[in-house]
């Protein structure tokens, strides 16, 4: 017997009333996945709902009566960190698309106008996502030079065991703000084939996977 599709709580946060429509309808014939939905016609009332009820994923357009997207969003990280943040808007403008992930680290950056599965498809990607991480096992460490002596370590046992010299293992590490995400991405250059395989940001903290293989394995160019 096939899974029932997982409920998740969503806000759209829309002014425009059709547009508003268009995406809970479009939200509403997922297949992957069920949403309990609700919408608010400005980021000042988006903010209201936010305040009361905790949410999964909230969907903001950008330009809004009121406090702008990226200010909800920002508000959104503060109060329910845990939520996916995705802004949606319909200028090709990189400054936004700036602000919006150093404000409000969203988690996607969708310009109007969208195509329907894709829209899904994403937002099913980053709920799943949300899941993994809150299930995900982080190393435990207290510094970046604590997580770098955790990775060589690691990569110690993966060439001293015996079996597949290419065996690949991931990492997780949380680091809680920038300068130190920033100093172990350069730390990490020092350990070989150790790569950085994504960063998310997850109740306001840097949440690292880092792909490790042994030392001694050679990558084919």
């Amino acid at each position: 017997m096939e899974d029932e599709p997982k409920d998740f709580k969503i806000l759209i946060a829309e002014d425009e009333k059709s547009v508003r429509k268009s995406l809970r309808m479009t939200l509403e014939r997922a297949e992957d996945f069920s949403a309990e939905i609700d919408t608010a016609p400005d980021g000042d009332k988006a903010l209201e709902k936010v305040k009361e009820k905790e949410y999964d994923l909230v969907l903001s357009d950008h330009n809004m009566p009121g406090i702008t997207g990226v200010e909800l969003l920002k508000n959104v990280m503060e109060i329910s960190p845990k939520a996916v943040r995705i802004l949606i808007t319909g200028y090709r403008d990189l400054d936004i698309a700036r602000e919006a992930i150093n404000k409000a680290s969203v988690h996607e950056y969708i310009e109007k106008p969208w195509e329907n599965e894709e829209l899904r498809a994403t937002i099913l990607r980053k709920l799943q996502r949300k899941e993994e991480r809150e299930s995900e096992d982080i190393k435990d460490v207290e510094n970046v030079d604590e997580a770098i002596k955790t990775l060589k370590k690691f990569q110690k046992e993966l060439s001293d065991s015996p079996g597949d010299s290419a065996s690949k293992e991931t990492l997780a590490f949380e680091f809680t703000d920038t300068p130190e995400f920033n100093k172990f991405s350069f730390e990490l250059k020092d350990i070989k084939n150790a790569t950085i395989e994504d960063v998310d940001v997850f109740e306001n903290k840097y949440i690292v996977r880092v792909s490790l293989l042994p030392a001694s394995y050679r990558r084919i160019r």
